[in-house]
């Protein structure tokens, strides 16, 4: 996860940094931080999608924080953002922004790792992305990956192995249950014990599939009714 923090209290910058540091070492994710004492220094480094989070004070000199968010919107839509303030009845407000979250500053232990964890839902709530953390020896990164970009899954002594539309490969610790259990996931489907495959990319021929890169993955038997019956409801939602 990239974030950043925008907030002209140094101590708040801090605790905030040294918050989001142990939230995500609990929470089993990596995260990028960027901080900045105030609007100018962020906004004269910001480019687009450069982050997934923005946790932003409201009370600033100059830009605001109710301002910058607006000015955001104009560019990205996407962009999670966080408020962090001292002014409880600026909470009302701050909603109108499309924002994901209000987290008190006498309160920031508390609520946080919440905000955290609305954040981690949203993104994997995502039609389109999923939020996927390597495993320790692949590096541990956290990444945003295009559902669509994904060919398939495989087990392989108890990791997940993603196999990617660039030909790149990202390893996870989490089962093929997990991942058929996320939104977004509705068009892979299990094809033998240890593989589930995105219908989307997939040719159907005889016992096996076949994706745009020609691997070729076999169907178990016990899951070949299954599969054929999903690959001709899949290919009817794409005609329709």
């Amino acid at each position: 996860m990239n974030a950043a923090i925008v907030d002209d209290e140094p101590i708040f910058l801090i605790q905030i940094t040294d918050l989001l540091k142990n939230i995500s070492k609990e929470q089993g994710f990596n995260i990028n931080i960027d901080s900045f004492q105030n609007t100018e220094e962020f906004k004269a480094q910001y480019t687009e999608n450069k982050y997934d989070v923005l946790f932003l004070d409201i009370d600033m000199p100059g830009m605001n924080g109710f301002e910058l968010t607006e000015m955001l919107r104009t560019q990205n839509d996407r962009v999670h953002i966080v408020f962090i303030t001292n002014r409880d009845d600026l909470i009302i407000h701050a909603f109108r922004y499309k924002v994901l979250g209000f987290v008190r500053k006498k309160h920031l232990e508390n609520e946080l790792p919440y905000a955290v964890s609305s954040i981690i839902k949203e993104m994997n709530l995502s039609a389109s992305t999923v939020l996927i953390t390597e495993v320790r020896s692949q590096g541990g990164k956290t990444k945003t990956v295009a559902i669509d970009d994904i060919f398939y899954i495989e087990i392989n002594s108890h990791d997940a192995h993603i196999f990617l539309s660039d030909g790149s490969k990202l390893i996870v610790r989490k089962s093929l249950s997990e991942f058929l259990g996320m939104p977004g996931f509705n068009n892979f489907i299990l094809i033998n014990s240890g593989t589930i495959v995105n219908l989307a990319k997939a040719k159907l021929d005889d016992i096996k599939i076949i994706l745009p890169d020609g691997t070729t993955l076999f169907i178990s038997k016990r899951k070949m009714k299954e599969v054929r019956e999903a690959y001709l409801k899949s290919l009817r939602r794409v005609l329709i």
